[in-house]
Parts: structure tokens; C-alpha cells; sequence
């Protein structure tokens, strides 16, 4: 089994308590990884409150430095206090829509994972509101961490893993792995059953097999549960997270079983907006430009 390897780790911030709690969570999955951390402030130079800077190519780029300016000193003011002695970190400003940004610097910077909160109200230009992080949630091009309550600690002892038992719903595997040992995490492993999956596998083999897996790769309390309930993939497993209190859900991005091809985007980003704890939407990393 491939380990779950991440050199740096991305956070957009928009000097909001949320972004900045964010970073705080940050430096803590960073020695967990021994990663760097790239912090990043996007600048909406299009705004309409900048109109009246934009008459001349000359008015752009003293408007550029300005706003580099008051990001970088905001940076400074806010976020560098939350990074504690966090070593290997990068402070950026970017110009251009959030979502963009995020995405293009994130495979610029080879981030390893984006860590974002799902709704923030920053100084600047409130930017990391549920569509930019659910848009990333589907342009990344690496695994994604979203908090929706960033306020709370984070400290991940009760794991959930919904599979639909594919190959690519397994590449969230390595990373639920690395994190149950660091906490010494109970591991919930659950999979929603459809109409379809009568005809295919065997879901308690499925279900066993992964149970073998999970047990030779050293974690020890394993809770399985071939067939929870609710309304849809997305109901089931966040139905199961609040009543387990579960501390951190892990999912693939994607997934193409024999089974309900339920990680499809619209799950993963279903999960990610309306899940009470965080969620780490694990994909295929791809730097291309």
C-alpha cells in the first residue's frame, strides 16, 4: 500500500477567525506530515470597489503593489502569530478570482493538500464562502480538508471511511491510515448499499477484506458497517456521523464500482458543505497546468 505523502500544505486565508483557525489546524497536520505550509491571500483585483484604480496600466500595478502591500502586512499581523514556530513557510498575495487562484497555485506549489474552511467573513474580500470551496472541492488537484467549524479543535479520534468498495474510492486509504495512527483513532468503516449492489459483490466480503487490510496495517479498533440508512449516500453518511460523533470523515473524490457510483463529485462536495465535523475529500493528485 502506497503511504500518503504531503510536502506542503496549502491554505487560502482571507484574515477572517475562521481562515486564520484554519491555519492553526494547519501546522498541526504538517508535522504530521513534516510538510511545509504555503499560506495564501487571493486579491479580487476586479472588484468593483477598484474601478477607479484600473484607468491605466499604471493605475493597475500601483494598485497591485498597494494591495500586495496590505496583504502582506496583514499576513504578518494575523496569520504569522497562528503559525506558532512552524518551520518551511511561504506567505503569497494573488490576484485574480479565488477559485482560479487556489487551484493554479496549489499546482504551481505542488501542494500535497488544501486545507479551507467552508464559510468565512473575511476583513478583505469574504472570499472562501461555500461556492469557492465547493468549486475547489472539484477543480484541486490534490486531496482537499474543509472545515465547517474551524472554531473547534481538531483532534481527530473517531475516523468515519465511507467505501463503495472501487479502486478509486480506496485512495483515501494511505491518508486515513497516517491519520488513525497519529491519534490512535477508532476507525468507522461504512458503505451505503444500493439497488444495483444486489447483483454485483457481497458487501460483509468486501466489508472483511478491507477489514483484514485495515488490521495489517496496524490499526486496531475497527467498527464496520455494511449498510447504513438514509435517503441517499450523502444522508446515510452524514446520518452516521452525527450520531457516532465522529471527529473527521474521510471519502474519495470519485468512485466507479459495480456498486452505486455514489462518490461522483456530488457526493464528495454534498458530504464536504453540510458534514458538522471536517472532511478530507482525497483525489488523484495532478500538477498539470
Amino acid at each position: 500500500m502506497q503511504q500518503a505523502i504531503v510536502r506542503k500544505i496549502l491554505c487560502p486565508v482571507d484574515f477572517s477567525p475562521q481562515s486564520q483557525s484554519v491555519v492553526e489546524h494547519a501546522t498541526k497536520v504538517a508535522e504530521i506530515f513534516n510538510a511545509g505550509i504555503v499560506v495564501l491571500n487571493v486579491v479580487d483585483d476586479l472588484a468593483p470597489e477598484y474601478i477607479p484604480y484600473r484607468k491605466s496600466s499604471n493605475d493597475m500595478q500601483m494598485l497591485h503593489r498597494t494591495l500586495e502591500q496590505d496583504s502582506q502586512n496583514r499576513m504578518k499581523l494575523h496569520i504569522q502569530p497562528k503559525l506558532r514556530n512552524t518551520q518551511n513557510v511561504t506567505m503569497l498575495t494573488a490576484f485574480g478570482k479565488p477559485t482560479e487562484m487556489i487551484t493554479r497555485i496549489s499546482k504551481e506549489q505542488h501542494a500535497g493538500l488544501i486545507m479551507m474552511a467552508t464559510r468565512s467573513m473575511g476583513i478583505t474580500n469574504q472570499f472562501i464562502v461555500g461556492s469557492t470551496t465547493y468549486r475547489v472541492v472539484r477543480t484541486a488537484p490534490c486531496p482537499l480538508m474543509i472545515f465547517s467549524r474551524p472554531e473547534q479543535k481538531f483532534r481527530p479520534i473517531r475516523l468515519l471511511f465511507p467505501t463503495d468498495f472501487s479502486e478509486l474510492s480506496q485512495q483515501a486509504v494511505p491518508y486515513l491510515i497516517k491519520f488513525a495512527k497519529e491519534y490512535d483513532s477508532d476507525v468507522h468503516v461504512v458503505h451505503y448499499r444500493s439497488m444495483q449492489s444486489a447483483a454485483t459483490r457481497d458487501p460483509k466480503i468486501e466489508m472483511d477484506a478491507i477489514k483484514r487490510m485495515l488490521t495489517l496495517n496496524g490499526l486496531k479498533r475497527l467498527f464496520i458497517n455494511d449498510d447504513i440508512k438514509g435517503m441517499s449516500p450523502s444522508n446515510a453518511i452524514l446520518k452516521y456521523a452525527k450520531e457516532n460523533t465522529i471527529d473527521l470523515i474521510v471519502l474519495s473524490a470519485h468512485g466507479a464500482g459495480g456498486f452505486k457510483q455514489f462518490f461522483l463529485g456530488s457526493t464528495a462536495v454534498e458530504v464536504s458543505s453540510r458534514s458538522e465535523c471536517p472532511t478530507l475529500v482525497v483525489r488523484k493528485i495532478d500538477w498539470s497546468l
